[in-house]
């Protein structure tokens, strides 16, 4: 796992040129250039105990219920970055697919509409009341986006250097919802339109029969706060909110696991450098659940991700375990 990661980020960045840093540009948080290199260098962490893995999951992801399925990308990830120099945007949006290859999602089409949005404004606040009008696509209905408008409101208000939200729709698992064919009335339609009929070949204790997938993921940055952060850490930053859910509020004063989640408490220089192993074993156990599993096996495809990690660096860890799911 670890050397297809290192595989990918070499690849975006050859196809993006050198790393530059975020805000590297004429506003005002504007941070230095990097010096170009094509070289990772990865650092060695601290094994975490398979009950820190665990605390970490829970006190990191969005709380979900027994019986609801985690939320993620099942359709090829089309990355758009919004508010900085043309370069350097390029290169966030190359390390984006790159973690979309990581997590073994299917590359999309040259010319794809745009579903992983990264905006980087300068004033938050005031530029989402534009984008309300002029591109409320970006927000969608209601019904099913996981934020309210309050919420986004509140949050850009409030000086929050990192904004989310999805657009989640819920799938069949089976295929096509059918009509069974009767005449009964149902809300909001004629006689003759039937009932909604699911059909599927397993018990609904054991699966869900249906699916949460992703269909738009919108994550905002404050430029201001932006100062020193590398293109890099903002393009592993924003995968993670992209392709996982985070908990809108993190205690991260008690969090056990090393995480980029942490890079505007800690700031850039001392925040990694990018994704660390529990942030990719935290992707990785989302899209190694099978698509309808429910999310009480979430911890255990996360642990089992973290020990193929250790595994494969060549470790002391603890015996590994068992896939979560044989297929996705």
């Amino acid at each position: 796992m670890q050397n297809g990661w290192i595989r990918s980020v070499l690849a975006a960045l050859v196809a993006a040129s050198s790393p530059s840093a975020v805000a590297a540009q004429e506003a005002p948080a504007a941070a230095p250039r990097a010096e170009p290199s094509n070289e990772i260098e990865v650092r060695a962490e601290r094994r975490l105990e398979r009950e820190q893995v665990r605390e970490s999951v829970r006190q990191i992801a969005a709380p979900l219920a027994f019986s609801e399925v985690v939320p993620r990308f099942h359709d090829p990830v089309c990355p758009k970055v919004v508010g900085v120099d043309a370069k350097v945007a390029r290169l966030i949006e190359a390390r984006i697919s790159a973690v979309a290859d990581f997590v073994e999602l299917a590359k999309p089409k040259p010319k794809c509409s745009p579903n992983a949005i990264v905006l980087i404004l300068e004033q938050p606040p005031e530029m989402f009341e534009k984008v309300m009008n002029k591109r409320f696509g970006l927000l969608g209905p209601r019904d099913i986006r996981d934020q309210t408008v309050n919420s986004i409101r509140a949050d850009l208000r409030a000086g929050r250097p990192v904004v989310a939200w999805n657009q989640i729709a819920v799938r069949n698992n089976d295929g096509p919802t059918i009509l069974d064919g009767s005449s009964i009335p149902v809300s909001g339609g004629g006689f003759g339109e039937g009932l909604p009929v699911i059909q599927t070949p397993f018990a609904s204790r054991l699966r869900s029969n249906t699916f949460r997938a992703k269909e738009v993921s919108v994550v905002v940055f404050d430029m201001k706060q932006l100062v020193g952060v590398e293109a890099i850490q903002l393009a592993d930053l924003a995968s993670l909110y992209l392709f996982g859910t985070p908990r809108r509020n993190i205690d991260f004063d008690t969090l056990g696991a090393s995480t980029l989640l942490t890079l505007f408490r800690d700031g850039p220089k001392a925040s990694p450098e990018e994704m660390t192993d529990f942030d990719r074993a935290y992707l990785m156990g989302i899209y190694s659940l099978r698509r309808n599993e429910w999310s009480n096996r979430l911890n255990r495809s996360v642990m089992a991700a973290y020990d193929e990690q250790c595994t494969e660096e060549g470790a002391q860890c603890a015996e590994a375990a068992p896939a979560a799911a044989e297929g996705k």
